[in-house]
């Protein structure tokens, strides 16, 4: 039996059953008591099948805690609508359709680490490096005389990601994205 732990006690990062079976990822979660009321707690949270972010609100009660694996693994390559995966340490491979992968796919270059999280046998997704170096595939040029603070212009990754960056990026440069928000970090130096 998984452990139970009350709502009160939710910390970012957990992963509990909801109410509906569905495995959550706790995002943010508050509590809040006032005089003569039970506390609640208003807990922000991902549906891990379904990549839903929603806000659900708990008073006394007791969740079932779930035990999610993670294994580091390295992407191989993209076979029609899946994404392959390799594992690191037995070399066993597993593939990965593209729908669960929607906002992650356009970090994934050959060779990098992720993380691949999985509940008993079912995959709910990966996890990114923070910061991942990616080769700009085609940038637009600088508009000479745009000397303006922090002037942009459109960029396009070898995933097939858009976005803006600085100025000095050219096509064929190596560019640190953050996966999180999918911003231009830095020029990329090895």
């Amino acid at each position: 039996m998984a452990e139970m732990i009350e709502a009160k006690n939710l910390r970012n990062g957990q992963t509990i059953f909801g109410p509906n079976k569905e495995i959550l990822l706790v995002l943010e979660n508050t509590f809040n008591k006032t005089a003569m009321r039970q506390g609640i707690v208003k807990t922000k949270v991902k549906n891990l099948r379904t990549g839903a972010i929603v806000w659900l609100e708990f008073t006394g009660d007791k969740l079932e805690q779930v035990i999610i694996d993670k294994k580091k693994m390295n992407f191989l390559y993209k076979d029609g609508n899946n994404f392959v995966f390799m594992d690191q340490k037995d070399y066993s491979q597993i593939e990965i359709n593209e729908k669960k992968l929607e906002w992650e796919k356009n970090f994934i270059t050959e060779e990098i680490e992720v993380t691949v999280i999985t509940y008993q046998d079912e995959i709910l997704g990966v996890n990114l490096p923070d910061l991942v170096p990616i080769e700009v595939e085609f940038a637009e040029d600088a508009i000479q005389g745009n000397t303006a603070n922090m002037a942009r212009k459109k960029a396009r990754l070898v995933t097939g990601y858009e976005l803006d960056v600085p100025q000095f990026i050219n096509t064929g440069d190596k560019i640190v994205i953050a996966t999180v928000d999918g911003n231009y970090r830095e020029r990329f130096n090895k």
